[in-house]
Order: structure tokens, then sequence, then C-alpha cells
């Protein structure tokens, strides 16, 4: 399992670059899944290169308790991790102007819905009509524009997924790039087949046994009187129950520190911190002609729209730059979904 509680958080790749199989029952599993993800979209799979580079100049506001709001502060990214904060960093490596702009950790959905969030909310219970190739695209799209909003984390609690949906989502967030879990769901409905023990245990020997080659791990979403110690005990896999959703929140801690807490990620993402992981957002202030203090970024990011996110980086990964999200197939996925969204509404 993608556990980051007991070994170090890799990166990830696209399965034409993954390293030789260590099981191969397991590989012949997943090249059966990615050759079915062809017909789901032709929108092609390129995650971006781990870039070194430094942010210069910015208001850094990097909920670590130690380092605090820093104004003029250098961010210095390498091999995927924040290596260094601090002012005037002595670097090579390629410059990124953080004048006027706040640096801070991408921000941690750690309790959503999207599918049901993906068709406005109108749709509600199992997904028996819905064809996992649209699952997968309204899926893609989500988390497409969760992360240009500076999301680098979601927890996707399946409640309404089965069968071959969960695969459907499980490739969704792989394909995606950001970071997150996907909890699979113990309560039986219409829609499951079999044993949900099997189904999840399946899951998880396809998709999250050493050695993982994504940012994604695996949950278990269960109802407060279910008992499953059968699956957590042997793979310590986390438990959400799925009556527990989380509150909206405002507050920037959280929606970083805090929230990557409540998902058991706090030592590798929630703050800017040295070792940490760089999963990181710039935003731009309200007047950029004005100096960036440390009051005036958190009076902006209590006042902060998606738009104004200009910069996203996932475990050392540029997602957008100068306002811009780098996913090459931008345009096919939103036509994809657009399809597939009609679809849904011409059923529902």
């Amino acid at each position: 399992m993608f556990c980051l509680c007991c070994r170090p958080a890799p990166g990830f790749f696209a399965e034409a670059v993954v390293g030789p199989a260590h099981d191969v029952e397991r590989a012949l599993k997943r090249r059966a899944a990615y050759q079915r993800r062809q017909g789901f979209s032709r929108a092609t799979v390129a995650h971006p290169i781990q870039d070194e580079f430094v942010i210069r100049n910015c208001c850094a506001v990097t909920m670590d308790p130690h380092i605090g709001d820093v104004a003029g502060a250098d961010v210095h990214v390498r091999d995927g991790t924040i290596a260094n904060i601090g002012k005037g960093l002595a670097t090579k490596a390629p410059e990124i102007d953080g004048a006027g702009r706040i640096a801070l950790p991408g921000f941690v959905m750690d309790h959503r819905h999207l599918f049901d969030e993906a068709l406005g909310g109108w749709r509600r219970g199992p997904l028996h009509d819905v064809e996992p190739a649209d699952l997968y695209r309204l899926l893609r799209l989500a988390l497409l524009d969760l992360s240009s909003s500076g999301i680098t984390t979601v927890h996707y609690c399946a409640a309404d997924i089965a069968g071959d949906h969960a695969e459907a989502a499980v490739l969704a967030q792989i394909d995606a790039g950001l970071r997150g879990r996907f909890s699979y769901p113990m309560q039986r409905n219409g829609e499951t087949d079999g044993d949900p023990v099997r189904a999840v245990q399946d899951l998880y020997e396809t998709w999250f046994a050493e050695p993982p080659d994504h940012l994604l791990d695996l949950g278990i979403a269960t109802g407060a009187d279910q008992d499953v110690e059968q699956i957590v005990a042997p793979h310590l896999l986390p438990v959400v129950t799925v009556h527990d959703d989380q509150p909206a929140r405002g507050q920037c801690a959280d929606r970083t520190l805090d929230a990557a807490r409540r998902l058991g990620l706090d030592q590798w993402i929630g703050s800017l911190s040295p070792g940490k992981r760089a999963d990181l957002i710039l935003v731009c202030g309200l007047a950029r002609e004005e100096p960036m203090t440390p009051a005036r970024a958190r009076q902006t990011l209590g006042e902060m729209t998606a738009d104004r996110v200009e910069f996203v980086c996932v475990d050392g990964r540029i997602k957008k730059r100068n306002g811009v999200l780098t996913e090459p197939n931008e345009g096919l996925i939103r036509s994809e979904a657009r399809d597939a969204l009609t679809r849904q509404a011409r059923l529902g």
C-alpha cells in the first residue's frame, strides 16, 4: 500500500515509464486496466517532470509554527521536496518571480463526493446507469478544475461507487496527477456485486501494493455501525465514515495543515517546511504594486477567489504557471466531460 506513515513518499509516473514490475499478475491487471482506459477517453496522460526552481521574493505563509509568515522569502524546490526556505537563498536553480505574490501550501480537500459535485449535486444514489467512461471523464474534469483552484490533495469518499466504477474512479484520480485518497464503500447497495471485502482487496493488490508509482492511496468508506477490522488490520487502510461530512471551512490552516492532519499526511504536506513534499501554490495579491506583507497576505487569502491562483505545484511538478494550466489535453478533457454531462442530464 502507498503508506505515507512508514516510507518515503515517492513520485509517480505515467504507465509508459514505470519501472520493471515486481509482481507479474499485478502488472498484467494494471495493463488491462490501462487498455480499458483508452476506451474511456482520447485525452492521453502525460505527467510533468519534477522541476527544480526557486520562487524569489514572495511572501511565504508557511503554516509551519517554527517559521511563520516570511516577507521577501525564497522557496527552493528540488527533487519533489521543499529544499529550503529563507531570504536570499544561494542557488542557481531557475527562478520564478514571486514579487507581490503569496506562497502557501496547496489546499487539501479531506472529504469530497466528486461525482455528485460534478453533476451539481442533483444526482444521488448508486451509479446503476452511469457508464464507467462517463464517470472517468467527469471526474477527470472535476479534478482538473480543483487543481486550477490551488487544490493539490483530494480525498474522494466514493460512497456510491462499486464494481467497474471503482477502477474508473481510481484511474481518473491517478491520471489527474494530484495527491489524494480513494475510499471504497463497504456498505452494500443495489450496485454492489459480490463481496465488497474481496473487491477492496482486489483494488489494493492491483493499484496500491508495493511499489507505488502514483500519489494516490486507498481508504475505506463505511457506516458508523460497520466492522471493517478484517480489512483494516491486514492492510492498515484509513477508514472514513460516510456520514461524517466535514462542514465548509474557510480558515487557511484548516484547508492546509489541519486537513492534511485529518488525512494522516501532515508529515509530508500541509506546510512549507524544508523536507516536506513540494505541494505549493502562488496567489497574486489584491494590489500588485503594494508591498506584500504578512498582514496583507492574510487579508488577501481571506478574500481570495480561484482566479487568483497563478501557480500550482504537486510533488515538484508544475500543474499551473502564469495562470495557465500545463495540461496539454485540457480542451479535450473539457469537451468529453460536456458530452458525458449531457448524457447524464438525459438519464437524470
